[in-house]
């Protein structure tokens, strides 16, 4: 056994270990869990709409469907309006704007395939609204 000598323990040193960094990590771990466990959860009310969302399994017969296609697949319409295949957007424009101005009563239909480019949903949405008409239903596959 090791045996101390009493001039080693005077005041200034001690045998005790020096308890100081473990006071330190356990006084930051005690501040850690006290702001973590009293966080208050802030929130602000918020009054969403409610969906009103319709189905429609099949487009009406008195509706104007305009079908938009993806070129790739078919290789010969990318266009369609109640029928009628129409290869380039220059060519079906005219032909949608006597339509439209024909039955204005009447509602828009679109119907996409899949791989339909999103470009041509979106142009036929904007010529739609520069023609007064403010609402048109896509028609989507279950």
């Amino acid at each position: 056994m090791i045996e101390l000598s009493t001039d080693q323990t005077s005041e200034g040193d001690s045998i005790m270990p020096d308890l100081t960094p473990m006071l330190d990590v356990l006084f930051i771990l005690l501040v850690f869990l006290i702001l973590t466990a009293n966080s208050a959860n802030f929130s602000i009310e918020v009054d969403l709409p409610q969906p009103q969302e319709t189905v429609l399994e099949q487009a009406s017969s008195d509706a104007i469907t305009i079908t938009l296609r993806d070129p790739e697949y078919d290789g010969a319409s990318v266009w369609e309006l109640d029928g009628r295949a129409f290869l380039k957007w220059q060519d079906m424009r005219p032909a949608l704007q006597s339509t439209l101005q024909q039955a204005p009563d009447q509602s828009v239909v679109i119907a996409g395939d899949k791989s339909a480019s999103i470009e041509n949903l979106v142009q036929v949405l904007s010529f739609l609204e520069t023609q007064g008409r403010t609402a048109a239903e896509i028609l989507l596959e279950p």
